[in-house]
C-alpha cells in the first residue's frame, strides 16, 4: 500500500516537474549553461567616445537578441567589454587578455591605429577581430582580421564620384586630421578626385585638440576652391565647419564617414546644413530588417543608431553565425567567418573577401533640416 501510494505521489510531483524542465529548455538558452564569450575592445575614454559607446550599444543589442532567441547551441552570449583608451599598445594587451579568457572572437578595435596594432596579436593568438570602425588600408592584417566598417578607399571613391560627376565640381580643397584615419581617407580621396580629372587645390592638416582653423578657411577662399572635403571626427570637424560657414556660407562641403554622426548635427548646428557624407547605413529606410533594428535601438537607448552601432550589430551577428556553424573553436569560427557570403545585415548584404574586407554599397547623404537625408530623395 505504501509502495503504491509513493509511486502515485511521485508521479504527481515529477510529471509537472518534467513539464517545467521541458518548458525551460524550449524557451531559450539554459540558465546554468556557461555563456559563449565575445570580447569588445573600444576607446570609451578617448576623443571618439561617442562612436565607442555606439559600438557597445549595437553589440549589446545583438548579443541580447541572440541570447533571447535560441542562443548558440543552447548557450547565451556574454560580452566582455574593455577600454583601450584609443591607445595601440593597450589594444594589443587587451587582445592577449581576451584570448586568455576564452572568447570566441573580438568586436573591435575601433580606430585605425589600434586595429592595425592589434592585428598581429590576433594572428598570434588565433582569435578573429571584426572592426566596426577601422577604415584605413590594413597592409599587415593577417588572416584573423575582418571589418564591417567602410574602408577609406571605398568611401573616398564614392564621395569623390558624387562631387565630380554628379555635382560637376572641378576644384576641391582638402582639410584633414593628422591621425591615421584622417590621413588615409584624405589620401584616398585625393587619388579618386585626380583619377576623375578634377583638381585638388591643397591638402591642409590639423591635429587633435585644435580649435583655430582660420588658416584653413582663408586658404580655401584664396584658392577659389568650389568645394571642401573634410576628413576627420566631429569634435574638431564641426569647429572647422562652423568657421568655414561663417565666412563662406555657400561653399559645398563634404566629409568622411565619421562625420555621418548625431554629434555632427548637435555640435555643428545650422553650419552642418548641406554637408555631404558617405554612409554604409541609413536609419531612415523602409527595409524591414533595418526598421526593426532602429525601433529596438531607439526604445532601448533613446536615440537613432548611427553607422558605428549598425556595424557593431552586424559584427556580433556575423560572429554568432560563424560560431553556430563551427562551434566555439576560435580557429574554426574564423574559417566559418571568412566563408560567409551575402549575410543579411542592417548595413546591407555582407560578404567577406580573401582579405577580410566586406563588400557593401555606399549611400551619399546630405544634412537637410537638421537630419541626414539620402541624396536621391527630394
Amino acid at each position: 500500500m505504501k509502495g503504491r501510494l509513493f509511486k502515485r505521489l511521485a508521479s504527481v510531483v515529477l510529471f509537472p516537474l518534467i513539464l517545467l524542465l521541458a518548458a525551460c529548455q524550449s524557451s531559450g538558452p539554459a540558465v546554468g549553461a556557461n555563456p559563449i564569450r565575445i570580447g569588445v575592445i573600444v576607446p570609451l575614454t578617448s576623443g571618439v567616445s561617442s562612436a565607442a559607446q555606439s559600438v557597445v550599444n549595437g553589440a549589446q543589442l545583438a548579443a541580447d537578441e541572440i541570447s533571447g532567441e535560441k542562443g548558440i547551441q543552447g548557450r547565451r552570449l556574454k560580452l566582455v567589454i574593455l577600454d583601450d583608451h584609443g591607445n595601440a599598445q593597450e589594444a594589443v594587451r587587451l587582445v592577449e587578455q581576451l584570448a586568455g579568457e576564452e572568447v570566441v572572437g573580438i568586436i573591435g578595435p575601433v580606430t585605425d591605429a589600434t586595429t592595425i596594432a592589434a592585428a598581429g596579436a590576433a594572428e598570434r593568438f588565433q582569435v578573429a577581430l571584426i572592426s566596426p570602425g577601422a577604415t584605413a588600408t590594413l597592409p599587415y592584417g593577417g588572416h584573423f582580421l575582418f571589418r564591417t566598417a567602410l574602408p577609406a578607399r571605398t568611401q573616398a571613391a564614392a564621395i569623390a564620384s558624387y562631387l565630380v560627376e554628379n555635382l560637376g565640381i572641378r576644384t576641391i580643397a582638402i582639410a584633414h586630421d593628422s591621425n591615421e584615419y584622417g590621413t588615409m581617407v584624405a589620401r584616398a580621396f585625393e587619388e579618386s578626385v585626380k583619377a576623375r580629372g578634377a583638381t585638388v587645390t591643397s591638402r591642409r592638416l590639423y591635429r587633435d585638440g585644435d580649435t583655430d582653423f582660420s588658416r584653413h578657411v582663408h586658404g580655401v577662399l584664396a584658392e577659389r576652391a568650389r568645394a571642401l572635403f573634410l576628413a576627420g571626427y566631429p569634435d574638431e570637424g564641426t569647429l572647422l565647419l562652423r568657421q568655414m560657414r561663417a565666412l563662406h556660407p555657400r561653399l559645398i562641403i563634404a566629409g568622411s564617414d565619421a562625420l555621418y554622426s548625431e554629434d555632427t548635427l548637435a555640435w555643428g548646428g545650422s553650419a552642418a546644413d548641406g554637408l555631404y557624407a558617405p554612409a554604409s547605413f541609413v536609419a531612415d529606410t523602409t527595409l524591414p530588417i533595418v526598421k526593426n533594428f532602429v525601433t529596438k535601438y531607439r526604445q532601448r537607448f533613446g536615440r537613432v543608431p548611427d553607422h558605428f552601432a549598425a556595424q557593431a550589430y552586424d559584427a556580433v551577428r556575423l560572429l554568432a553565425q560563424a560560431t553556430r556553424a563551427a562551434g566555439p573553436d576560435r580557429r574554426k569560427a574564423r574559417d566559418a567567418l571568412a566563408a560567409i557570403r551575402r549575410f543579411p545585415g542592417v548595413t546591407g548584404e555582407l560578404s567577406f573577401d580573401r582579405w577580410g574586407e566586406v563588400a557593401r554599397d555606399v549611400t551619399i547623404v546630405r544634412v537637410k533640416g537638421g537630419v541626414f537625408v539620402p541624396t536621391g530623395r527630394p
